[in-house]
């Protein structure tokens, strides 16, 4: 599953087991002892079903949350796709950290529109160059060095070169007057195509349809 630390799928089976029935308990702790293949006559084992369980949270629930548990259904545990099972023990394990954060900070830079939401799918499809999804990627978790983050650091001004603001991200990505060229570009091709331009769409990108990178 990619995990690189054992710590976390530990935890995932001591839940699971101590939410085992006494039977299944026994068939697994039967099963791990003889460490042998099953006989063709003796019964399988118990059918299980994974899938998030109603939790409440002390934390208020953000409007656009970073959790998806309410988007994962039950699924059998036998079949579960491991990108599945990945994220229900994530999300699951840190729950109420998730639940009160937004899906992406951009939420309280950018006026909320019905609809627009991060494309997360869209940087991962083959029609992205890799560079541009993991700098879409970045820029979506605002990992994005600007002059106001690096002038803590290192001896530099933190305003933009171009207009003498202090250099945001939302002054980069946003409000730079080096950008207006550029929007209105972007707002006559997307016209074209019958699709508005917006702060949320440049952010957010568009959703593109295609296999995915493995």
């Amino acid at each position: 599953m990619g995990l690189s630390r054992p710590r976390t799928p530990q935890r995932v089976l001591q839940e699971v087991k101590a939410a085992l029935t006494p039977a299944a308990r026994a068939y697994l702790n039967r099963a791990l002892r003889v460490c042998a293949p099953r006989p063709p006559s003796t019964p399988g084992p118990p059918d299980l079903s994974v899938g998030p369980l109603p939790r409440r949270s002390q934390q208020t629930p953000h409007p656009f949350t970073a959790s998806q548990l309410h988007e994962l259904q039950p699924v059998s545990f036998q079949i579960a796709p491991w990108k599945y099972l990945y994220t229900l023990m994530l999300h699951t394990l840190q729950a109420h950290t998730l639940v009160s954060c937004p899906d992406t900070k951009w939420r309280d830079l950018l006026p909320p529109l019905e609809g627009e939401q991060p494309r997360w799918a869209s940087l991962y499809s083959t029609l992205v160059p890799r560079p541009i999804g993991d700098i879409s990627w970045r820029l979506l978790h605002v990992a994005v060095s600007t002059g106001v983050f690096l002038t803590r650091f290192t001896p530099i001004l933190d305003t933009c070169p171009f207009c003498n603001v202090r250099e945001t991200l939302a002054h980069v990505y946003l409000e730079c007057a080096r950008l207006q060229p550029l929007f209105r570009l972007l707002t006559n091709i997307l016209l074209r195509f019958w699709l508005h331009f917006s702060p949320d769409l440049f952010i957010y990108t568009l959703s593109i349809r295609g296999p995915t990178k493995s």
